[in-house]
């Protein structure tokens, strides 16, 4: 038989509370604009650019890892291999998951290393 515990709902409560005092503090950290001495220096983390619950950041990072490389690969054998005709591209082997994954992830970090490569040009120290 299960009795109602005033104090024990009281702790709960109150640990509640300091989870959502320390989830609002962190992310008011990240709201602040930071100064840095360098381009090399910055401490970059997803949480910059999108905030997730912490419940579903693992899950949701997995399956973007997989779905976002992918969907590039497709596009990319799709338009280039292909030249964006459907009976081209339904003749072409090229239709395996891993094959178009790889190639999405090819495209994307050379994006990617190009971005990087231009941010650290145009960076501006205040």
């Amino acid at each position: 038989m299960k009795t109602h515990d005033p104090y024990r709902t009281t702790v709960k409560r109150e640990l509640h509370q300091k989870e959502i005092l320390e989830r609002q503090k962190k992310y008011a950290q990240h709201k602040e604009p930071t100064k840095n001495k360098s381009f090399l220096s910055q401490k970059i983390t997803l949480e910059n650019f999108i905030y997730l619950p912490e419940s579903i950041r693992n899950v949701m990072g997995l399956g973007l890892f997989a779905m976002i490389p992918y969907v590039v690969g497709l596009v990319f054998i799709f338009i280039i291999i292909a030249q964006a005709n459907i009976e081209n591209y339904r003749q072409t082997e090229m239709t395996s998951f891993l094959l178009a994954w790889t190639i999405g992830y090819e495209f994307i970090a050379v994006f990617l290393l190009l971005l990087i490569i231009k941010s650290a040009f145009s960076f501006k120290r205040n």
